[in-house]
C-alpha cells in the first residue's frame, strides 16, 4: 500500500505531506513525493513488525511506535484512509507472526544453560552465546551513517552555540570547522548567544538569543500588554539537573512566574531554532545538502542522570532530529578530544605543545566550568587516540551563574531591592546591558584592582530617588559611584568568588586523592567560566604540581570537540559505572495452569539483583551484562524495572532508602505457544544502554527499549 499522509516533523513545523510506501517485509518508507523510479531511495525507513499503533480521537491522527522505540506520528486525510493503513499494519504483523509460529520453532538449537534463580536466571556464557554476541551488537548498536556533515549543538545554561564541518574538511584537519557566530547583537565575550527563548501568546516562535532579549525589552517598553502575554524563558537548563525525579511531563515557568509550558517543548523549541539556523548556513556552503545528510551531536553534562539524557533525546526528536541522526556527547569528553587535536596542531606547526598530557597512557582531569554546573571527568588516552574514563563523572552546581547570582545580590544590598526591581522592570534594554557588563566583569576580574561596573543612567536616576547618598551605609568605603561607574574594592569581590572557588578546588582535590586518579598529571580547564582569570589563577596556584591547561576561547572547546566526536566512529572506549544498577528479584512459587502456562506467587520482598556494579568498567560497544528472563504463554511483551543505588555497597532490597527506580526495559514479543526464556543482553552505545533479547528455543532476536524517562 502507498499514499499521501501528513507526518509530524517538529515542534514548530508541525505536519507536512509525505509519500509513504508500506511493503510486505514490514518496512514503511517515506518519500518527499510519489517515487518515479522502482528502486528510488527513500528519505526515511522504519520497520513496523511488532509495532504499537494508537489512534487519536479526531479520526485522522495515529502514532506508530516501533519495537525499538522509534515513533512515527501521522495524519490521514480522512477516517476511512486511516482505517486502511492501520488494518494493513495488523495484516503484515500477523503474516510475520505466522512465520515465527512455524513448526521450526520446536526445533530450536539453543538450550537452557543455567538454573533458575527466582524469576531471573543468570547464565553461563556458552560457545553458542559467544558466537552470537556479534549479532547482539549489530542489532543494538547504531553505526554512524554515511553522512556528509557533522553539526554540533552546545546547549548551555547561559549561552548556546553550534558548529559544523564536512567529512572532507575533517579528514584534512579535524579542527577545520565553521563556528556559528550567532545572530543579532553579538556580545564581545563569546561567539555563542544567550540561551533565551521568546514565544508569542500562542506559543509560536518569536525570537531566540540576543534577538529574543532585545525584542522582549522593546515590547516591555512599547507594548507591555503584549509582552505580558508572551512566553520568555531564560536560564532554565538547571531545572533538569535539579530535578531528581525528572518526568517528561515537567513544566517550567517563564520569567513572569505566572505562565508555564512543558519543559520538553521549551527545549525542543530552542534546539529547533539552533538546528534550522545551522542547516541554513551549512547549505550555503554545500547547496545540495539535505537535512538527512547531517549527523547531529548534542552536548550534555557528564553528571546528568540517564533520565536527563533521555529528556534531551526526546527534545531533539521533537525538534526534528531523529535518533538515527543523533549522538549525545558528554561535555568534558568532547573538550578532551578538542584539546588533544589542538596540541597535535601545535606540534605540526612547530609550536610548543603540551602533548605529553595526551600521549598514550596519559591520565588527566577535564574540569568543564559551565554556567550552571562544574562537570569533572578523569580520563586516559589509549594508543589508538581514543579516550576511556578511569573514574565516574562527578561535579556539582558551582558554575559561573553562582557568581552572577551573588553579584546581583550585592547590587541589591548596595542600592536596595526595590530600586533594582523597578529599574529592571521599567528599563529592560538597560537592564540587559547591565547583565552583560556584570558577565564581563566576572570573567575579567583581577584581585589587584577595583571592579568597575558601567551603570545605565536610568539606574542612577532610580537610585537617587531612593537614596541621595547613592550607596547603602554598610558599603560606604567599599563601593562608590564615579562618572556613572560603580567601583567596588577587590576584597568585596573576592568574598563573592571564594565559596565557589573553594568548592571547586576542594572537589577536584578530593577526586585526585582517589586511587584511580593517582597517575593524573594534568588538568584541562574549559567552559565559559574558565574565562574567569581569578578562578584559573586559584586552580593553577593550588595544583602547581600538575600541568594546568586552559586553552584560548575555552567556551567553545566543548562545541568544537563535539564536532570531532561526531566524525569518529568510537571516540570513547570505556566508562565507569556511576551506580549499582539492578532489577527486582522476587522469591516466588509457580503454579502450573491447564494450558501449560505458569502463575507466579510472590513469597518474599523484592530483592535488588545487581546487573552492573558501581565502579565497574563499561566497555563502549560491548556487552555489559546478560541474564535470562522467563516468558509465559501468550505473553506479548517483557517489562523489566531498573533500579540504581549510589551507595558503596549494593542494596539487598529495592525498598531500601538508597535504592530508586530509574527506568525500565520493554521488549515487544510475538505470543509464544509455550513457556520460554529470553536471554536479555545489555550493551552500551556511547551514552545510552541498548537491549537485545534472544528466545532460547528458536534463537530469534528482538530489540528492546531502555527508557529512563516516564
Amino acid at each position: 500500500m502507498e499514499g499521501l499522509l501528513k507526518r509530524k516533523i517538529s515542534f514548530f513545523t508541525g505536519y507536512q505531506d509525505k509519500w509513504f510506501v508500506l511493503a510486505d517485509d514490514g518496512n514503511i518508507k517515506q518519500f518527499e513525493r510519489q517515487p518515479t523510479e522502482p528502486n528510488q531511495k527513500p528519505k526515511w525507513t522504519m520497520n513496523i513488525i511488532l509495532a504499537d499503533v494508537t489512534t487519536k480521537d479526531d479520526g485522522l491522527r495515529f502514532v506508530v511506535t516501533a519495537s525499538n522505540g522509534r515513533t512515527l506520528k501521522l495524519k490521514a486525510p480522512n477516517k476511512e484512509e486511516r482505517e486502511k493503513w492501520t488494518k494493513l499494519f495488523k495484516i503484515i504483523n500477523e503474516k510475520h507472526f505466522s512465520l515465527i509460529y512455524s513448526k521450526n520453532e520446536d526445533k530450536g538449537d539453543f538450550r537452557p544453560t543455567a538454573q533458575d534463580q527466582g524469576n531471573v536466571v543468570q547464565s553461563e556464557v556458552s560457545s553458542d552465546e559467544m558466537r552470537s554476541q556479534e549479532l547482539f551488537k549489530n542489532m543494538s548498536l547504531k553505526p554512524k551513517g554515511n553522512f556528509t556533515m557533522v553539526a554540533a549543538i552546545d546547549f548551555g545554561s547561559t549561552y548556546s552555540g553550534t558548529a559544523f564541518s564536512s567529512k572532507s574538511d575533517f579528514t584534512r584537519n579535524p579542527l577545520h570547522m565553521y563556528v556559528m557566530a550567532g545572530v543579532g547583537k553579538i556580545n564581545n565575550m563569546s561567539t555563542k548567544i544567550p540561551t533565551v527563548l521568546l514565544l508569542n501568546p500562542d506559543k509560536k516562535f518569536e525570537a531566540f538569543g540576543n534577538e529574543a532579549e532585545e525584542k522582549y525589552a522593546n515590547l516591555a517598553i512599547y507594548d507591555p500588554q503584549y509582552a505580558n502575554q508572551c512566553y520568555y524563558f531564560t536560564r532554565f537548563k538547571m531545572q533538569i539537573y535539579n530535578n531528581r525525579d525528572l518526568k517528561k511531563s515537567l513544566t517550567i515557568k517563564d520569567i513572569s512566574g505566572k505562565k508555564e509550558m512543558k519543559a520538553v517543548d521549551v527545549f525542543a523549541a530552542c534546539i529547533e531554532y539552533l538546528k534550522n539556523a545551522t542547516f541554513t548556513r551549512a547549505k550555503e556552503q554545500i547547496p545540495k545538502l539535505e537535512e538527512e545528510d547531517i549527523h547531529w551531536v548534542l552536548t550534555v553534562p557528564a553528571i546528568w542522570t540517564e533520565a536527563a539524557r533521555q529528556f534531551m533525546i526526546d527534545a531533539a526528536e521533537k525538534s526534528g532530529i531523529y535518533e538515527d541522526n543523533l549522538t549525545l556527547a558528554l561535555e568534558p569528553e568532547a573538550a578532551a578530544l578538542c584539546c588533544r587535536s589542538l596540541e597535535i596542531e601545535k606540534k605540526d606547526k612547530g609550536q610548543s605543545p603540551q602533548l605529553g598530557s595526551f600521549s598514550p597512557g596519559s591520565r588527566f582531569l577535564v574540569v568543564d566550568l559551565g554556567g550552571g554546573t562544574v562537570d569533572i571527568t578523569a580520563n586516559e588516552v589509549m594508543t589508538t587516540g581514543q579516550i576511556k574514563e578511569i573514574h565516574s563523572a562527578s561535579g556539582g552546581p558551582w558554575g559561573g551563574n553562582m557568581i552572577n547570582t551573588k553579584m546581583w545580590k550585592l547590587l541589591r544590598e548596595i542600592f536596595g531591592t526595590k530600586v533594582l526591581s523597578t529599574f529592571s522592570l521599567n528599563n529592560r534594554e538597560d537592564y540587559l546591558d547591565l547583565v552583560r557588563d556584570i558577565e564581563r566583569q566576572k570573567r575579567s576580574f583581577n584581585s589587584d584592582r577595583k571592579c568597575t561596573i558601567e551603570l545605565p543612567s536610568s539606574l542612577i536616576i532610580e537610585v537617587k530617588k531612593s537614596n541621595p547618598d547613592m550607596v547603602a551605609e554598610k558599603y560606604k568605603g567599599k563601593a562608590e559611584i564615579k562618572k556613572n561607574k560603580l567601583q567596588i574594592i577587590p576584597e568585596v569581590l573576592k568574598s563573592i568568588f571564594k565559596e565557589g572557588i573553594d568548592k571547586i578546588i576542594g572537589y577536584v582535590q578530593k577526586l585526585l586523592n582517589e586511587p584511580e586518579t593517582s597517575k593524573v598529571k594534568s588538568i584541562l580547564l574549559v567552559g565559559g567560566y574558565a574565562s574567569c582569570d581569578l578562578l584559573v589563577h586559584a586552580i593553577k596556584e593550588h595544583f602547581n604540581h600538575l600541568a594546568v591547561i586552559c586553552p584560548l576561547q575555552p567556551d567553545v572547546i566543548v562545541l568544537k570537540g563535539a564536532v570531532i566526536m561526531g566524525h569518529m566512529e568510537t571516540p570513547i572506549v570505556g566508562r565507569m559505572a556511576k551506580y549499582h544498577y539492578g532489577i527486582a528479584l522476587t522469591g516466588e512459587e509457580r503454579k502450573s495452569n491447564f494450558d501449560g502456562s505458569h502463575t507466579s506467587f510472590p513469597t518474599s520482598p523484592q530483592e535488588f539483583y545487581t546487573i552492573i556494579q558501581k565502579g565497574s568498567p563499561i566497555q563502549v560497544n560491548e556487552v555489559v551484562t546478560e541474564y535470562d528472563f522467563p516468558i509465559d504463554v501468550n505473553q506479548d511483551e517483557a517489562n523489566i524495572q531498573i533500579y540504581a543505588s549510589e551507595e558503596k555497597q549494593a542494596p539487598k532490597l529495592i525498598s531500601e532508602e538508597s535504592c530508586r527506580k530509574i527506568g525500565h526495559i520493554r521488549i515487544k514479543l510475538p505470543r509464544f505457544r509455550r513457556t520460554t526464556k529470553l536471554r536479555i543482553v545489555i550493551s552500551n552505545d556511547e551514552t545510552e544502554f541498548k537491549v537485545v533479547a534472544r528466545e532460547e528455543h528458536t534463537g530469534k532476536c528482538f530489540v528492546g527499549v531502555c527508557r529512563f524517562l516516564d
